[in-house]
């Protein structure tokens, strides 16, 4: 009995330890990128040679996650960005030529910007879960931004794209830390994804998502914002766009949401873009200025949140 009680001290004590290093940074190395890949770079991103890339690898729940991480090259503290990927496990990864771009955009606005791999990619331990734990991967970036000496932790944004909508939904319905959110075609509804593209329950919810067939119901529903909008934290405003001609996700999604929100009075500015696809290409320096706009106002300014009240003449 004795050593019963002692292995299970013993193992509730590394719980915690693992837990209590969340977001700890293992390791910080720079990113090479290839002369071919960082000519093409230089010509899509005039400011790239002024931003610095690191790659990561940091604790989430006792698992060395993958990390990257791009900042100006000039001295000084800047406002965050933590940014979430879309796909699931090879499929959408961050690479050199999405980090380098679409990382090292927002960079150029003066911002320290960070994004996970997720759990079990990428060289990262664990298995992902597509919404699941590998949430825990998104908030432990706020701890491992503490250590990165030119991010200014009181300022912090939230982005996210497909998927990577749904991982900032749910990070917003546990955490109030973001001045601002901004989303670009993200999944709200796990049922509607599933009922629009069958093979999506096949291939990416029954084989990632833990014990999915005793528990559909109750996972989807976690994975679907549009049944907890009143949850999402009314203190961050959210910037919600899509485009009108997406076949991956439906617009009719972020439409879904919206009218929660509306409802609840949550701060959010939509757009729906006509004709675009699923990463908004036919209106991709559009789609930046708003995001940039929108993380300048709130995060790097502190603007105040408007007044959601029915008012004026």
């Amino acid at each position: 009995m004795k050593a019963v009680t002692s292995i299970l001290l013993l193992s509730l004590s590394f719980s915690i330890c693992a837990w209590s290093q969340n977001g700890k940074l293992l390791e910080k190395k720079a990113l090479e990128f290839p002369d071919s890949v960082a000519a093409q770079l230089v010509e899509a991103l005039p400011e790239f040679e002024a931003i610095k890339f690191s790659k990561l690898t940091y604790l989430s729940d006792g698992l060395k996650v993958t990390a990257y991480l791009a900042e100006p090259k000039a001295e000084g503290q800047y406002p965050c960005i933590i940014a979430n990927r879309g796909g699931n496990r090879d499929f959408g990864q961050w690479n050199p030529i999405s980090v380098g771009f679409f990382l090292g955009k927002m960079a150029s606005w003066g911002y320290v910007v960070v994004a996970s791999q997720y759990r079990g990619n990428d060289g990262g331990e664990g298995v992902e879960q597509f919404g699941g734990d590998d949430v825990n991967d998104v908030l432990n970036l706020l701890p491992l931004l503490e250590q990165i000496p030119a991010a200014d932790t009181s300022r912090i944004g939230l982005e996210g794209g497909s998927r990577g909508g749904m991982m900032a939904y749910q990070s917003l319905r546990k955490s109030c830390r973001f001045k601002a959110a901004a989303i670009l075609a993200g999944v709200t509804n796990s049922f509607t994804t599933i009922k629009d593209r069958p093979e999506m329950e096949k291939y990416v919810y029954a084989e990632l998502v833990p014990d999915y067939p005793n528990s559909k119901e109750k996972e989807l529903q976690k994975r679907s914002a549009v049944f907890w909008a009143n949850e999402i934290c009314k203190t961050t405003p959210l910037l919600i766009m899509h485009g009108s001609a997406d076949w991956r996700v439906s617009a009719l999604q972020s439409l879904e949401l919206v009218q929660k929100l509306y409802a609840y009075r949550h701060p959010v500015r939509f757009i729906l873009f006509e004709g675009a696809d699923h990463g908004i290409r036919e209106f991709r320096k559009d789609m930046f200025h708003e995001l940039r706009r929108h993380f300048d106002y709130y995060v790097r300014d502190g603007k105040p949140l408007p007044n959601m009240e029915p008012h004026g003449r």
